[in-house]
């Protein structure tokens, strides 16, 4: 869009894609916020299941030191396999959520880069449609000044001034 070209409906049409860049910048807002609160939910998961995992490591040792029942040294260990598992899928849940809020932080970046385009896009027009109208003053001034009895007798009478 040349800046010679500027007229009201192009700045109409980029108010009006701007202001559609900035609802949707909004709402890769909030998406990227909920995206941020999972990941901290599932570092908090994977740092309970990590503590979960000590505890019955701690029981286990003691368990066995202290000559514990089989049955309960082959459940416990059967436990601590079962939570191995879980953080396992924890780390492969949290790196899914890091590579979605990267998504989502990459699409809000874009969207905000367009908001400011179009702001750009918006003042250069306005700029534009301001020099023009002083342009135009300034030349309807100099025209003024150099007939300025046109300006103000509308008839061909004679007046008494």
């Amino acid at each position: 869009m040349p800046p010679s070209q500027a007229i009201p409906q192009r700045i109409d049409v980029l108010k009006t894609l701007h202001a559609q860049a900035v609802e949707a910048g909004n709402q890769l807002a909030v998406d990227l916020k909920q995206s941020q609160s999972l990941h901290q939910q599932s570092l908090d998961k994977m740092q309970n299941l990590q503590t979960y995992a000590q505890q019955y490591r701690r029981q286990l040792q003691e368990l066995e030191a202290e000559g514990g029942a089989w049955s309960k040294v082959r459940d416990l260990r059967s436990f601590i396999a079962k939570v191995d598992a879980a953080l396992v899928a924890q780390q492969a849940e949290i790196a899914r959520v890091e590579a979605r809020r990267a998504e989502k932080t990459q699409a809000w970046t874009a969207a905000r880069q367009r908001e400011k385009a179009y702001e750009l896009l918006l003042a250069q027009q306005q700029v534009f449609v301001k020099t023009a109208a002083q342009k135009q003053a300034q030349h309807e001034l100099q025209e003024w000044g150099l007939n300025p009895q046109s300006q103000f007798v509308t008839t061909t009478q004679p007046t008494r001034f």
